[in-house]
């Protein structure tokens, strides 16, 4: 599956779109939303889909099995196959091709065991998430750019609402978004040996430390020669 990579500039455009459409009840500002979509962008998962499937719970993005399990089967590699679905347990099988590589089992008294709160509501949910969780963990892992979570594995941690969201937002304000335009003029200061107006700080050491920058930006910038350029 491909998902089109968006620039900083894009994302936060998406973000104020999303979060002034009244469609997220969850979503209270454009930082929350821009949040959840460069989660998602990072796990490779398209903005509308991160909006619904991605919950960000003490700064790690948790997905939703549903999700997780569609991008095992958009993968082109992986599949899977549920064996056994009851409000006692849940198995998965895992292929790679035709070749069964594994299965991921989860029971009600793992659950139990592991403090998931809930285990009477919607115990075949539960079950089927907390299996699908661990098989792709064990089994395809690189259908994901990083470790992936679903909800039910936080529970310990907190809730999904509002209080989450604002921390993860506070720690996305940190960093400064700079457009395709700013990063460009950024790197020719850089390039330039310059400081930030009014301070002894150079360009190089601003951008490493206080912006955010795509993948794109970061691959740039990464190769830059510092030395060359006269910054320490």
């Amino acid at each position: 599956m491909n998902i089109v990579k968006h620039t900083a500039t894009e994302i936060m455009s998406i973000g104020k779109a999303f979060a002034e459409s009244g469609m997220f009840p969850d979503i209270k500002s454009a930082a929350q939303a821009i949040v959840k979509i460069q989660a998602g962008a990072e796990l490779g998962i398209a903005p509308f889909a991160a909006m619904s499937g991605i919950h960000i719970i003490s700064g790690k993005p948790t997905i939703g099995a549903g999700v997780m399990a569609a991008m095992v089967k958009a993968s082109g590699k992986y599949n899977y196959r549920v064996t056994e679905q009851t409000d006692k347990v849940c198995s998965i099988d895992y292929y790679e091709g035709a070749e069964m590589i594994g299965t991921s089992t989860f029971t009600i008294e793992d659950a139990k065991k592991a403090g998931t709160k809930n285990t009477d509501k919607f115990p075949r949910n539960m079950l089927f998430a907390r299996a699908m969780s661990n098989g792709v963990k064990w089994y395809t892992p690189d259908v994901f750019a990083g470790p992936v979570y679903v909800p039910e594995e936080m529970e310990s941690v907190g809730h999904i609402n509002g209080s989450i969201y604002d921390i993860a937002a506070d720690v996305w304000k940190t960093k400064r978004i700079l457009t395709d335009e700013q990063f460009q003029s950024a790197i020719v200061k850089i390039q330039d040996g310059e400081c930030i107006k009014g301070s002894t700080v150079t360009v190089y050491d601003w951008v490493k430390t206080e912006c955010q920058l795509t993948e794109a930006q970061q691959n740039t910038f990464n190769l830059l020669n510092t030395t060359d350029n006269g910054i320490d």
